[in-house]
């Protein structure tokens, strides 16, 4: 009997722990802390995920003064929804996008061999190596949080700051919205797992 008032006091513990760490990953996912924007940036860089992230790309580009825009490589195929041709990669899809918006080719960079948030930011680390200036990324505002730390991982809080875009711009919550809140408290919950070398969920 002390063995179970043990365990089940030890596990109650545990269980209030693991509730207010999972309400502190869920304000961080709603509610990211970012910071303001310079005037202009060179680089744009765009993290694979939704069409949404290159459409504000291609308007940052303009209004941020930019002569590029670095655009993450993922060879997952999709429908292609510009032209009636079969199924692309999802980085041929986007360029067509931001050709579409005005973007010329040759302003477009594509960079990595991406399948995650993760090797996209290995990636950017790998070129920001060689730059001294800072770069803006594009990404959803319920995406900041993860992608702030792993930029913190890789040290390179300093060279790129965040754009987010709002997934819920009349205040209301919808249900696309909801989902994606929800898909990435699990990926930040994994962030964390595998910051311990524990990995049971594979997510992007």
């Amino acid at each position: 009997m002390r063995f179970l008032s043990y365990f089940f006091t030890l596990f109650g513990v545990i269980s209030f722990i693991f509730i207010l760490f999972s309400v502190k990953l869920i304000e961080e996912i709603v509610h990211p802390n970012i910071k303001s924007n310079e005037l202009s940036y060179e680089y744009i860089v765009v993290l694979s995920g939704n069409v949404n992230r290159v459409v504000k790309a291609s308007e940052l580009f303009t209004t941020k003064n930019a002569s590029y825009i670095l655009l993450s490589k993922e060879d997952r195929l999709i429908e292609n929804q510009v032209s009636e041709s079969e199924s692309v990669s999802v980085y041929q899809y986007y360029i067509e996008v931001l050709v579409n918006k005005g973007i010329e080719r040759n302003n477009i960079i594509l960079f990595g061999d991406n399948k995650n948030t993760r090797d996209e930011i290995i990636s950017l680390s790998k070129i920001l190596k060689t730059k001294s200036f800072k770069m803006l990324l594009v990404t959803d505002s319920y995406h900041i949080n993860r992608v702030q730390k792993l930029l913190i991982q890789f040290d390179l809080s300093d060279k790129i700051d965040l754009y987010p875009i709002e997934v819920n711009p009349d205040g209301k919550i919808s249900k696309r919205a909801l989902q994606n809140y929800i898909l990435e408290y699990f990926k930040l919950l994994n962030f964390y797992l595998t910051r311990f070398n524990i990995n049971i969920i594979h997510f992007n």
